[in-house]
């Protein structure tokens, strides 16, 4: 009977090196958008989840930007600028980054529910369109920013 053994970590290696190869090779708005798209997947689910509970949508906005900060930092850090330098000077500026939009999210998704009569998600998408474009540039130049060598 033959016996099965594992593939050399060589022969899986590979094909996860060209992976993360082809990825870091990618421009820097593609992988924002595929990384921002799942925060915004974590954001969204958190949110619709909260609300479905039975939570206010101020709690529950709450809850989904607390749930998504927490998954992107590091993924944005990483996966898509790929910031090298101090952990904590990116970690202050992101936090500052991150509440400008939050704040757009925490006023602009209110007024869209108060004022116009939306429902909490579809206020939160159309405010969305506008904090993905801050957010973007604010990572891009303040939090994640390269120096000059």
């Amino acid at each position: 009977m033959a016996e099965t053994t594992l593939a050399p970590a060589s022969r899986t290696a590979a094909p996860a090196r060209r992976v993360r190869r082809r990825w870091a090779d990618l421009p820097v708005v593609v992988r924002y958008g595929v990384v921002g798209g799942v925060t915004q997947v974590v954001y969204l689910s958190v949110l619709a989840a909260t609300l479905a509970a039975g939570a206010n949508y101020v709690v529950a906005l709450g809850a989904a930007q607390l749930a998504a900060m927490i998954f992107a930092f590091p993924a944005y850090r990483g996966q898509v600028f790929r910031a090298e330098g101090p952990l904590g000077r990116q970690l202050v500026a992101f936090l500052g980054v991150w509440w400008t939009g939050a704040a757009l999210s925490l006023v602009g998704v209110p007024a869209l529910v108060e004022v116009a009569g939306l429902r909490p998600l579809v206020a939160q998408l159309l405010v969305l369109v506008g904090v993905v474009l801050l957010s973007f540039v604010g990572h891009l130049r303040v939090t994640f920013r390269r120096t000059a060598s």
